[in-house]
């Protein structure tokens, strides 16, 4: 009997073992994460794992610090000299997903990166929601932790400037 359980288990554990495997990966993005002083624009922190599609076994980011601070940080360093009195942006509902796209010639990688945000200049301001995507070709031997970094930089620094185009029109 005991030896009908330890096959039992055995063959649980190796068909546990096929398919697609789920993997976990942590990133470190403190290097995009430099000090700013903007206290009137905040981002609703969130901690969220990133998301690799479009690639045969699951693949999961766990960023740190998390986008949402990475992304606040890049946004206050970057419209920090917009200020104007009264100035106020709250941004929520902070989205970042990879897609890879191994049938483009190269294989690319795309980040989906967004936020909703409110500017209050005054009383008045507009409330949307920012997105971008900015891509890469695919990285050699699948480092999506170092694509991770490359691309939410440059999809935060594309937020900033679309965000500062709506600062400015609303500073008049």
């Amino acid at each position: 009997m005991k030896k009908f359980a330890w096959v039992a288990g055995s063959a649980m554990l190796l068909a546990a073992c096929g398919g697609s495997q789920d993997t976990r990966v942590p990133v470190e993005l403190g290097s995009l994460v430099t000090p700013a002083s903007a206290p009137w624009l905040q981002v609703e922190q969130d901690t969220q794992d990133v998301e690799v599609r479009g690639l045969e076994d699951s693949l999961t980011l766990k960023p740190t610090p998390p986008v949402s601070e990475v992304l606040q940080a890049r946004l206050r360093q970057a419209l920090a000299p917009e200020y104007f009195t009264d100035l106020v942006i709250h941004c929520e509902q902070v989205f970042a997903e990879m897609r890879v796209d191994p049938e483009a010639t190269p294989a690319s990688v795309t980040l989906e990166l967004g936020t909703h945000c409110g500017i209050d200049a005054r009383g008045v301001g507009p409330d949307k929601t920012y997105h971008a995507s900015p891509s890469m070709p695919a990285p050699a031997g699948g480092d999506y932790a170092k694509a991770l970094t490359r691309l939410l930089a440059a999809g935060s620094d594309d937020i900033a400037r679309q965000l500062r185009a709506d600062v400015k029109a609303t500073a008049r």
